[in-house]
């Protein structure tokens, strides 16, 4: 698939880091309970992850977990995205400075 001229991936610790970060910033910045500042931080940390998942991407023969946390980061990214234009409270997710 895109193995060719690729290395295997072979430390797993900067996976596993991102991974617990990632999780921080959604339960940290994007919970239920939300403010702008916070949600543009999240913005900014996701960011960063992101173009670190994507350095390994592009270097390694993805594994499964690289692919996980490779989805994990766009849909973190997406959420926030979608968290960020909102202006108007809905449901369970409030905003508190709307």
């Amino acid at each position: 698939w895109r193995a060719k001229g690729l290395d295997n991936l072979v430390e797993h610790a900067p996976l596993k880091a991102d991974l617990e970060t990632l999780q921080s910033i959604m339960s940290d910045d994007v919970g239920l309970l939300r403010r702008n500042e916070r949600l543009q931080r999240a913005q900014r940390k996701i960011e960063h992850i992101a173009k670190e998942i994507d350095l390994i991407w592009r270097r390694c023969i993805p594994t499964r977990k690289l692919v996980e946390l490779r989805n994990m980061s766009i849909v973190a990214s997406l959420v926030v995205e979608a968290a960020i234009s909102r202006k108007e409270n809905v449901g369970l997710h409030f905003n508190l400075d709307q």
